[in-house]
């Protein structure tokens, strides 16, 4: 190797696009809690098997979920969805709420 060249060690990783978001294994780390917790959770109470189905499925939601843009699309559809004390936001109306004064 010459003097001046950078040695790169096996744990360098350089992504191939500037936005390529971090990775665990193959999940993005909401995929990765999204497959956790459902598959720690099932595994505990009742079965492996149904964690790991239940996980996948939560995984497969997920990603449908943020198809369509960024995971703060998934926060606009759970707020029309759930019910008004659920996400607490102090900034807009409830959703049950249609018609403003203005």
């Amino acid at each position: 190797m010459r003097e001046g060249a950078l040695a790169m060690s096996k744990d360098d990783y350089i992504p191939q696009y500037l936005d390529e978001p971090e990775r665990y294994i193959f999940f993005t780390p909401d995929e990765a809690i999204a497959a956790i917790v459902p598959l720690a959770c099932l595994s505990a109470l009742t079965n492996f098997a149904i964690g790991l189905v239940a996980a996948f499925a939560a995984v497969l939601i997920l990603r449908k979920f943020k198809e369509g843009g960024p995971l703060h699309r998934l926060l606009w559809r759970a707020y029309w969805i759930l019910p008004p004390g659920v996400l607490k936001t102090r900034a807009t109306p409830p959703s049950h709420l249609r018609l403003m004064a203005g």
